[in-house]
């Protein structure tokens, strides 16, 4: 029986590097020059669909336990 010790795997990474805050800066800045933002009727329009489907669901919801409410107190 051969007493092999385990050889360490040597390792491909790149050595540390220290944080930096300004270059860290500047490339948020350089993502945020790429986003393509929405224009001010889009925000509106978008806003107005979310608040019609918010509602929508709530009125069902609303309905919905208004009437098994109803068929709770009809049967007990």
């Amino acid at each position: 029986m051969a007493t092999d010790k385990a050889k360490p795997v040597p390792t491909d990474e790149a050595p540390v590097q220290k944080f930096d805050l300004a270059q860290y800066l500047k490339d948020v800045r350089a993502e945020l020059d790429k986003v393509q933002w929405p224009n001010r009727q889009q925000v509106i329009s978008e806003s107005v669909a979310v608040f019609l489907m918010v509602s929508l669901s709530a009125l069902f919801i609303y309905l919905i336990d208004s009437l098994f409410f109803t068929l709770s107190r009809l049967v007990f």
